[in-house]
């Protein structure tokens, strides 16, 4: 059954990461992160948990996802503009059985921050998303305030929304990015 479960589940990924449209939906959130605690790719463990007191970006991404790779230069590029305001940035790599091609991604990509293996998918899951990427901003007492589900290919509209959470402000978008 947990098999059948797990193939369901990644059919569903493959297909919602390989969507066409370019563009993702942000939601207005109010509910707090979940537990996430982890081995990072290079055996490091990782816990969102020594974040609180800073802002947090959480990626769910997958070296498999066309949009995740799409995104990630821009993406990288925030992380680095960002990390000067003390913003910090965590991955989350689900449904990946082998760290040799994330770690290949992290390298190629220059990738400045780390990510918690999740071969499970149970990280991702208590993300509550839908799909990848998948991308939240937490405000500095662990409250994710906002989730872009889709690609964040606008790095306007995610530094936007990070200093939105900076300022401690966040208003409802909803909006594709």
């Amino acid at each position: 059954m947990r098999v059948r479960w797990l193939l369901v589940f990644g059919v569903f990924l493959l297909v919602a990461c390989s969507s066409p449209s370019p563009a993702g939906i942000v939601r207005t959130e109010d509910r707090p992160l979940p537990e996430l605690t982890g081995s990072g790719l290079d055996g490091e463990q990782l816990s969102a948990a020594h974040d609180l007191g800073h802002v947090l970006v959480v990626s769910a991404w997958a070296t498999w996802c066309y949009a995740c790779e799409r995104d990630q230069p821009g993406f990288a590029d925030v992380a680095d503009r960002y990390a000067a305001k003390g913003v910090r940035f965590l991955g989350v790599n689900p449904l990946e059985y082998s760290t040799a091609q994330p770690r290949e991604w992290v390298r190629r990509y220059h990738v400045p921050y780390p990510s918690i293996e999740d071969p499970s998918g149970r990280f991702a899951t208590s993300l509550g998303y839908t799909g990848l990427p998948a991308t939240y901003v937490v405000d500095r007492d662990g409250t994710i305030r906002y989730s872009i589900i889709g690609s964040t290919t606008s790095e306007a509209t995610l530094s936007s929304l990070i200093d939105q959470v900076l300022s401690g402000s966040s208003s409802p978008t909803g909006s594709p990015v």
